[in-house]
């Protein structure tokens, strides 16, 4: 495992202002492991920010916590992975959301381990994925 990858619903309990969560986050990090998440998943959180109208303190703590993640950019490879895990899951009747199926392929490609309490992705059992919210 080189590192970690938070899905939305972890990135929206990291700025929340208690975080069992963003301390997971803080210890990986000075243990070594990469953290980090992806553009698609803060399109997805900003929606959300901007339905419930949170926008100060957590548009603040937003800030915060991505000085401490990184932003890992979607590229070809991961590209090429999307229609692969697009197709392998057509071909059984699965489909996942387009920033699902992202967030797979750019798990697969950087060999990640997917932070997520979503259920969808257990169509892809290949894929490491571990939920800290239950955990919290």
């Amino acid at each position: 495992m080189n590192g970690y990858l938070l899905d939305t619903n972890h990135l929206s309990d990291a700025i929340r202002p208690v975080s069992r969560v963003r301390e997971r986050i803080e210890q990986a990090r000075r243990s070594g492991w990469r953290v980090g998440t992806c553009v698609p998943a803060l399109c997805e959180l900003e929606v959300a920010l901007h339905r419930v109208g949170h926008r100060g303190p957590s548009r603040r703590t937003l800030g915060h916590l991505l000085t401490r993640v990184r932003i890992w950019p979607i590229d070809p490879e991961v590209a090429g992975h999307y229609g692969i895990i697009f197709h392998e899951l057509r071909s059984r009747g699965r489909v996942l959301s387009q920033v699902d199926l992202i967030l797979a392929a750019l798990t697969r490609v950087m060999d990640l381990t997917l932070l997520t309490a979503d259920q969808d992705f257990e169509a892809l059992p290949d894929l490491r994925r571990e939920n800290w919210l239950s955990e919290a």
